[in-house]
């Protein structure tokens, strides 16, 4: 008789490889999406399978949008991406519903993925152009067991406010200004467009990357509780005298900007970089 935990791991390994094939076959079907999304995604479904979760990815949104978009996420929980791609001609918006109950569980997390539900709609902007607003919800009474995946793909970025919990948010190449807030998630915000508007982004237990080129100004206020603030300024007047300055806490103005530059975040660090190419980055950045 075979040993249950063996059984176990047989099935375990056979999810993972028909995620892995799965995901495999879609490369190249999704115009939004990049070789490295079809590597994370296959990578983060591996994962998933292995440690009891369930999740399903519902079938991509496509809107016809004109000019920079400005994107509105309130999320309940889990990672949130927004990116520009000048290679789309529209926006696409991809939501990913995760349950993690456990093992032994199955069941109740397989139906608890029908209850978390989300919602996409295109609205005019006072002044001009578009608004995405992006909302999720679960009414599910175990909504701790529960998080939503967010991916939003648009030709050209222009504002952009997330609020999530429990959640990673990258925001890559916007053109406007940036308000984040979310719990226990790193935070990027990386973009070749000069910043010139306020812009804040809040987590905890996250790290923030906050990567712009030299032509952008601000008022920077960075703080982390237990963590510390690193900053690189190639390019630009960087005038940092403030007395409060230390490892953990970081006062400073940019190019004489008045626009607040606010930066909060606890347990890990802040990093800061005014460089000529800000999105040259790889998927781990240990300095500034």
């Amino acid at each position: 008789m075979v040993d249950r935990s063996v059984r176990s791991l047989a099935t375990l390994a056979v999810a993972a490889s028909a995620t892995f094939v799965a995901f495999a076959a879609l490369s190249g079907c999704s115009p939004h999406r990049t070789f490295e999304d079809e590597v994370l995604s296959t990578r983060t479904s591996i994962v998933d399978a292995v440690q009891f979760r369930t999740f399903d990815t519902d079938e991509p949104v496509e809107l016809k949008t004109q000019g920079a978009v400005a994107i509105d996420i309130d999320n309940f929980a889990g990672d949130v991406v927004v990116r520009a791609d000048r290679d789309v001609k529209r926006t696409f918006v991809e939501v990913r519903r995760v349950s993690t109950h456990g093992m032994g569980r199955w069941d109740e997390s397989r139906e608890a993925l029908d209850d978390a539900q989300w919602t996409a709609t295109l609205e005019p902007r006072a002044g001009g152009g578009e608004t995405l607003i992006i909302r999720t919800d679960t009414p599910n009474p175990e909504e701790h067991f529960h998080h939503m995946e967010i991916l939003v793909v648009t030709p050209a970025l222009d504002t952009v406010k997330v609020r999530t919990t429990n959640g990673d948010v990258t925001i890559l190449e916007n053109q406007g200004a940036v308000d984040v807030e979310t719990t226990r998630g790193n935070v990027r915000m990386m973009t070749p467009w000069p910043m010139t508007n306020p812009m804040t982004i809040i987590t905890s237990e996250g790290s923030i990357d906050y990567r712009v080129r030299g032509e952008s100004k601000g008022i920077f206020d960075c703080e982390s509780h237990g963590g510390e603030v690193r900053q690189r300024c190639e390019y630009g007047h960087w005038l940092a005298l403030d007395p409060q300055n230390d490892h953990d806490r970081f006062f400073a103005v940019l190019n004489g900007g008045s626009n607040p530059v606010v930066l909060r975040t606890s347990d890990e660090n802040i990093r800061v970089a005014v460089v000529p190419n800000p999105t040259a980055v790889g998927p781990y950045i240990m300095d500034p």
